[in-house]
């Protein structure tokens, strides 16, 4: 089997979620295996704000019907961009309610007082070790009162808590990306939850660095011995590669 020499922030949260989910999506390349609603409803809304912020940084400030429409175009085009896995039409709609409640609440934020924003979409390729990438985006990177502050956005309904905010992975690799482009620590950087509108502010030292590298080292490890091995939780119960994995011996 190859070795992994580039992997994306969404892959590596494949295979820490789900090492033989990873193998059958990414390496397999198994057919029919479809996102979870939560996980496509997330890839749209990101999508639609990704949509704002492009016309945001070259001057236009987007209404909210042109929001709601680009988010309907992602969400509803025969899924055929996150590959959607609906329970039921009800569940389709109810996603698409909690969507447009979430555009609503960030657009009421940014209509008077919208962002200036330094970059957008900012692409980057972080070394963990000899031979060996992470890639991932940083979503935007504004100007504030604070400094150059990087902004995410988080759609569930669970507030993060302050675990996430110390140990996510995501925030970790951009804020050392923003330190490689920058030669300097982000001033600021805060993860947006959608569906409160409240920003939660988190930091990022070396010791963070440090616990990264070495938990993708690991994962990186076991990818290049092959243990691809299932990882049965909670997480299964919504898993759209579920017979696959009963063949798993």
């Amino acid at each position: 089997m190859s070795q992994v020499t580039e992997i994306t922030i969404d892959q590596l949260y494949d295979f820490k979620t789900c090492p033989l989910r990873f193998k059958l999506k990414e390496i397999d390349k198994l057919p029919r295996i479809k996102s979870e609603e939560e996980v496509g409803l997330r890839g749209a809304i990101l999508a639609t704000l990704s949509y704002y912020y492009t016309n945001l940084h070259e001057g236009k400030l987007l209404t909210l019907e042109e929001m709601k429409e680009k988010f309907t175009s992602i969400f509803f085009e025969k899924n055929k961009i996150y590959n959607i896995q609906f329970d039921s039409k009800n569940s389709q709609r109810k996603k698409e309610i909690e969507a447009y409640g979430m555009l609503a609440a960030f657009h009421r934020q940014q209509k008077f007082n919208p962002d200036k924003t330094v970059a957008v979409n900012l692409d980057f390729r972080v070394k963990i070790d000899t031979d060996f990438y992470v890639t991932g985006r940083i979503p935007v990177i504004r100007e504030t009162s604070r400094g150059h502050e990087i902004v995410t956005f988080k759609t569930s309904s669970q507030r993060p808590t302050e675990f996430h905010q110390k140990t996510d992975m995501t925030l970790t690799l951009m804020a050392i990306a923003f330190h490689s482009m920058f030669r300097q620590q982000a001033n600021s950087i805060v993860l947006h939850h959608l569906r409160t509108g409240t920003p939660y502010f988190v930091d990022r030292k070396q010791k963070d660095y440090q616990r990264l590298y070495k938990s993708v080292k690991m994962m990186k490890e076991s990818m290049d011995r092959g243990w691809y091995y299932p990882n049965e939780g909670y997480q299964c119960a919504t898993c759209p590669a579920q017979n696959y994995c009963m063949e798993w011996r």
